[in-house]
This record gives C-alpha cells, sequence and structure tokens, in this order.
C-alpha cells in the first residue's frame, strides 16, 4: 500500500463511520504468507500487519469508536476451519486455471465492450 491509498482509506473509513457505519478491516496475514511477503514469517508479518493499524492511526483514522474492527485471516479461518476449507476444496474441485483465465478473459472483453459502446453514445 502507499500513501495515497493509506490516507484514502483513512478518509473513506472515517466518512463511513461518522455516517454509522461499522468497518471490517481484513489483514490477509495467511496470504502474504503464501505470497512469500517478509521470506513467508508470520511472526514479521503479523509484526507489520499491527504496524499498518499505527500508520492508519497516525494518519488519522478513528479507531477510538469501536466501529472499526480488524480482523486477521489467520483468526477467522482457524475459528471456522469446518467451513472454510470444505468450501476451498469444492472450489478447486470445481474449477481449474484453464477455465478461471478463459473466464477473467471474457469478463474483461466485455467490459471492453462495454467501454467502447459507452464512449460511442455520449
Amino acid at each position: 500500500m502507499h500513501i495515497a491509498q493509506g490516507v484514502m482509506k483513512t478518509i473513506n473509513v472515517n466518512k463511513m463511520t461518522s455516517a454509522g457505519c461499522r468497518v471490517k478491516i481484513w489483514i490477509a496475514d495467511w496470504f502474504a504468507m503464501l505470497n512469500n511477503k517478509m521470506g513467508g514469517d508470520l511472526k514479521k508479518i503479523e509484526t507489520v500487519g499491527r504496524y499498518m493499524i499505527e500508520i492508519w492511526r497516525a494518519a488519522g483514522m478513528n479507531l477510538n469508536n469501536g466501529k472499526v474492527e480488524f480482523l486477521w485471516s489467520s483468526k477467522e479461518i482457524n475459528a471456522k476451519v469446518d467451513e472454510y476449507w470444505p468450501r476451498v476444496m469444492d472450489i478447486a474441485q470445481k474449477n481449474n486455471l484453464k477455465r478461471i483465465i478463459r473466464d477473467r478473459e471474457d469478463e474483461r472483453e466485455k467490459r471492453r465492450k462495454k467501454e467502447f459502446f459507452d464512449r460511442e453514445t455520449i
């Protein structure tokens, strides 16, 4: 995340909480480990996650109103392990890389056609 993303996240979260919303922000620690961030060291990744929370606090995100909750993917997945892994396996059985790539390309083509049509009708 770069500074503009952090500032925009802070501004938008503060707008939402001041309007009465509750916000959950996911810290994707297991997915960072899967992508070998910080050498795949979960302790280092957790440290970076806590650091990011402090950056948002320093940028002015209102974390004292009880309306912002940080969820760590590892803790949430472990808390619902009986739901999570069967769902992962189901998705893995029903999909393959070739199909995912084809579907992504189809969506990209639909978007291009829509953008072209929108441009032509203005």
